[in-house]
């Protein structure tokens, strides 16, 4: 399998396991939310590997995780707009 850019993001309903794993998202991932990470160009593979992780670190009855494919990865972001003044967005 050739190698493909994900997004990751989540709802952890305990404290210890929300730092855990967004420590453990840091690692390899780029924050682009407060727990939603973006996960660029790996193998299915490391994509294995990755969940395995996140399953070792949450409780699967009280925590949520999706890992979304970016179907462009080629996209790029913009300038974010500022809700308190969005005249200044250009």
């Amino acid at each position: 399998m050739k190698k493909a850019d994900f997004i990751i993001s989540y709802d952890i309903s305990n404290s210890k396991r929300l730092r855990k794993l967004a420590k453990e998202l840091e690692k390899f991932a780029i924050r682009i939310q407060y727990s939603v990470f973006y996960v660029p160009s790996v193998s299915q593979e490391m994509l294995f590997d990755i969940i395995e992780t996140i399953n070792e670190i949450i409780d699967t009855n009280e925590d949520d995780v999706r890992i979304y494919t970016v179907l462009d990865p080629g996209f790029k972001l913009g300038q974010a707009v500022d809700l308190s003044d969005p005249t200044t967005f250009s």
